[in-house]
């Protein structure tokens, strides 16, 4: 094999598919232009605000004692007070996304957004013990059933509340408290019934404290708990501990950083192999380069494309992390690792997408034979969860060394809380480079064979033929 003509093959290979525009919009242009808008439209959604619901809440207390409460929490002041606080809460994680850049904008127009937020206005109607429920119900269903929009909107009913007897008190000692049920005009905004039940919840409990002889504010100050920041002691030293979300989100982005590289590359490996194919182009390659040569520097060359994404996105999540105050998250082993197990799965699956693009006439006879690939490449999302809920299991060793899906699965133990023994990882490099020999072997002999065979489309025991015939 003439490695001069091998590497000619795979510099073309790069530059036609990773020398494009559409290529570098999509991998280098996206990423920047997507970190650059969503604090954008972080804002806008939080400057967003769906209109405000005015009208009837009707309580019909049984208990005679959470009313009152009721109509001091959801009063238009009160309301507003809580809204205009979670929305300052809100701003402050938004501002969060973007310190410095841009920091005096952002905060102009949140304050601008709190001036001119808009709170849903209760009117509460307490409904004496003779009131009838049904009466209640009816009045809400003759509203919704009419076309036409009331002259106030005060009357428009929004929501009956019933409160049982015992709601805040208990009857018998042996049972526990009394609840409530709600009924609400349809289609309100998700935020006005949280309100309303949030508020009905709040002034129940508030009762039950008071009538309990409880300090609510006591009871919040025992139950509040300000750890300070959670530290992991290593070999190195300290460093900050990947909370919940963490611990799976690095597995998972490392898995799909791993998989999107190596579909991404052999995907392009697949439609130029056919397209050369299916337009005689590669019998002119063939007169100045030998079949095993082709393979070779195609494969190597959307390698490249592969690796240039792979570099990319991690350099986009390395830095996410640094701007997050996560940087003692990123592992320099784990970022090695995520390129060697690269290298492994793509040049297994490029090996079989090259092998089914010599083999097929166009794009659409490649989707029969391409069903078994596709299914390898879903099984690593099949496994994911027992995987990165018990990376040292049994299952999950076992899997380790399965190609073509061993990469994908050790990327997810090395990356876990739980990271594998260092014989595991070097274990599983050994069998997959072995992996990777055998498909290579199994491409070539098809990809010899199938390049000039055109006609009928082949099966898979068509394949093993052309392999005993190669």
């Amino acid at each position: 094999m003439n490695i001069s003509k091998v590497m000619r093959v795979a510099a073309r290979e790069f530059a036609s598919t990773a020398m494009t525009k559409g290529f570098i919009i999509g991998a280098l242009v996206l990423p920047a232009v997507m970190a650059a808008i969503i604090p954008v439209v972080m804002v806008l959604a939080m400057k967003a605000q769906p209109p405000a619901d005015t009208g009837t809440v009707y309580i019909l207390d049984h208990s005679q004692e959470v009313t009152p409460i009721i109509e001091d929490r959801l009063a238009p002041e009160s309301v507003k007070g809580r809204w205009i606080e979670r929305f300052e809460d809100a701003a402050d994680t938004v501002q969060s996304f973007m310190p410095g850049v841009g920091a005096d904008a952002a905060q102009n127009s949140m304050e601008q957004a709190t001036s001119n937020i808009k709170s849903p206005v209760f009117r509460i109607i307490p409904a004496g013990d003779d009131t009838n429920l049904d009466e209640l119900k009816e009045e809400l269903r003759k509203q919704v059933a009419s076309d036409t929009e009331l002259a106030d909107e005060n009357r428009k009913v929004l929501a009956i509340i019933e409160i049982d007897v015992d709601a805040t008190k208990k009857i018998n000692d042996d049972e526990g408290y009394g609840s409530y049920q709600a009924f609400f005009r349809p289609k309100l905004n998700e935020e006005t019934i949280g309100e309303i039940k949030g508020g009905v919840r709040w002034s129940i409990r508030q009762k039950r404290y008071d009538n309990a002889d409880l300090d609510r504010t006591m009871i919040a100050e025992i139950n509040s708990i300000d750890a300070r920041e959670s530290k992991e002691i290593t070999e190195e030293g300290e460093r900050k501990a990947a909370n919940g979300i963490a611990t799976f989100a690095i597995p998972f982005v490392a898995m799909i950083l791993l998989l999107m590289a190596s579909m991404t590359g052999g995907q392009y490996l697949l439609t130029t192999t056919v397209e050369e194919k299916s337009n005689r182009v590669v019998e002119v390659l063939l007169s100045a380069v030998s079949p095993l040569e082709l393979m070779t520097g195609k494969i190597i060359g959307q390698m490249g494309v592969g690796l240039s994404l792979l570099t990319v996105y991690n350099a986009v999540g390395i830095v996410a992390l640094i701007a997050f105050s996560l940087g003692d998250l990123i592992d320099p082993q784990m970022i090695l690792l995520i390129f060697v197990f690269f290298l492994l799965a793509y040049f297994m699956f490029a090996s079989l997408m090259a092998a089914i693009g010599a083999a097929v006439n166009d794009l659409r006879e490649a989707q029969s034979l391409m069903t078994p690939v596709m299914l390898m490449m879903i099984m690593p999302y099949i496994f994911f969860m027992p995987v990165i809920r018990a990376p040292n299991s049994l299952f999950s060793t076992v899997l380790s060394f399965i190609p073509p899906i061993s990469p994908f699965i050790m990327i997810m133990r090395v990356s876990s809380t739980d990271a594998p023994p260092t014989w595991q990882v070097l274990l599983a490099i050994f069998v997959n480079m072995i992996g990777v020999v055998v498909f290579l072997w199994f491409a070539a002999k098809v990809f010899r064979v199938g390049l000039l065979m055109f006609g009928k489309p082949p099966n898979l025991r068509t394949l093993f033929k052309w392999i005993r015939m190669a």
